[in-house]
């Protein structure tokens, strides 16, 4: 679990925080927003075969829980 203090998410806005490009209200209202983090963490996590969720509460922080199952490797 990543967890911040920050502002959080508005919950119409956390459905779409893996979308490329999304930034959301707190992304119109600061210029450093790019809407391509959350993005292409999920892109990495999906290609590795992990997953990744969020949760937020407005006013009071955001939390991003990576799930990194195992596998049991294949010898050749």
């Amino acid at each position: 679990c990543i967890e911040d203090n920050g502002k959080g998410v508005s919950e119409v806005d956390l459905p779409f925080v893996f979308e490329k490009g999304f930034t959301g209200y707190n992304g119109r209202t600061e210029t450093r927003s790019s809407g391509i983090g959350l993005y292409l963490s999920r892109k990495i996590m999906k290609r590795l075969d992990h997953g990744i969720s969020v949760e937020s509460e407005p006013g009071k922080g955001t939390r991003v829980y990576l799930s990194l199952g195992r596998r049991r490797a294949e010898l050749f």
